[in-house]
């Protein structure tokens, strides 16, 4: 199964280690999920993880791009001239891109804005083809074993 994880999820998995993403993490080792990522989403995760109230001036780059890119599929979105799917905050544009341009099953995030995306349609005119769902939303998804879509 294709996932993409936003920044915020992979804080709770890399930096506070957090309960809530443990059935992710097994879910990846157990090679259950093939978890996406590319340019720009890792590049926002480096800066974001060097703000002080994380690693700070501690933060090592080059290990978090390595570990990261061991958990993931590094891929190449392409630059679009016109974005494909609309958000709110325009940061997050680029997580439902990499979804939408890989065929996700899944965008997991804690993001509001990008889950109110849910429901909506792509810019043009297509349904949005992946589920957006908080990690405890798509634990009880894959507790129940389907790989189904949902919120569509």
């Amino acid at each position: 199964m294709r996932v993409v994880f936003d920044t915020n999820v992979w804080i709770d998995w890399l930096y506070f280690n957090d309960i809530a993403v443990d059935p992710l993490k097994l879910l990846r080792k157990d090679k259950y999920l093939e978890i996406l990522i590319d340019e720009q989403c890792l590049a926002e995760l480096v800066i974001v993880l060097k703000y002080k109230h994380f690693y700070g001036s501690e933060a090592n780059e080059s290990h978090i791009i390595e570990t990261v890119k061991s958990l993931c599929e590094y891929v190449d979105t392409p630059s679009l001239p016109k974005p494909s799917f609309w958000c709110k905050d325009p940061d997050d544009v680029k997580f439902l891109n990499l979804a939408g341009h890989y065929r996700a099953d899944h965008l997991i995030t804690k993001d509001f804005d990008l889950l109110k995306r849910k429901n909506r349609r792509a810019l043009k005119g297509e349904k949005i083809t992946f589920s957006i769902v908080t990690p405890a939303n798509f634990r009880e998804l894959a507790d129940s074993g389907t790989s189904e879509t949902i919120g569509q």
